[in-house]
């Protein structure tokens, strides 16, 4: 597909980016996950800063190149050089996934000599975790309410309760 610029002229279609494009917290294109490190706009009120963090984090790891790149630095630091030589994606393509994975708190680096190292950052994954067990709480904390009261109703002879479809914690609708 052609594109016509401001002029009238006919440009030559664009090459496809290596990386997908940045997008806010919010979820508006052209941001960066980094846009706000202890919370963004599309974070939750009242959540941890973690938390928020957190999704910013998964936010990030939505792209399948900046998974690949994680693996890969899981076996140790490398170099973008290094991490180039082993993905089918440019060195300048490199750079801007480590910008969104370092914003975004899961990869740090550190300079050596001439040349920058990259490694995943230990506390990346804290964030992520906070982030999901918000939801898995809801749902233990919901579990284990029913569990109590069918032991009380066990106890006094009262049939068990079935579950119905009001007793689902209410669901994240943001």
């Amino acid at each position: 597909m052609h594109r016509v610029d401001a002029s009238g002229s006919v440009a030559a279609p664009a090459r496809a980016p290596d990386v997908a494009p940045a997008v806010a917290a919010d979820g508006a294109p052209g941001g960066t996950p980094a846009a706000a490190p202890g919370g963004g706009a599309g974070a939750e009120p009242g959540a941890e800063p973690g938390a928020r963090r957190g999704e910013l984090q998964l936010d990030a790891l939505g792209d399948a190149r900046r998974r690949d790149i994680v693996a890969l630095l899981a076996d140790g630091a490398m170099s973008v050089g290094m991490l180039a030589e082993r993905l089918p994606i440019s060195r300048p393509a490199v750079s801007q996934h480590l910008k969104v994975l370092k914003n975004a708190g899961l990869v740090r680096d550190h300079a050596e000599g001439t040349r920058r190292l990259y490694g995943l950052d230990p506390s990346g994954p804290a964030d992520v975790r906070a982030y999901l067990d918000r939801f898995w709480n809801n749902h233990l904390a919901a579990f284990a309410e029913y569990v109590s009261e069918d032991a009380v109703r066990r106890r006094s002879g009262a049939p068990p309760r079935q579950p119905t479809r009001g007793d689902e914690p209410e669901r994240n609708r943001s």
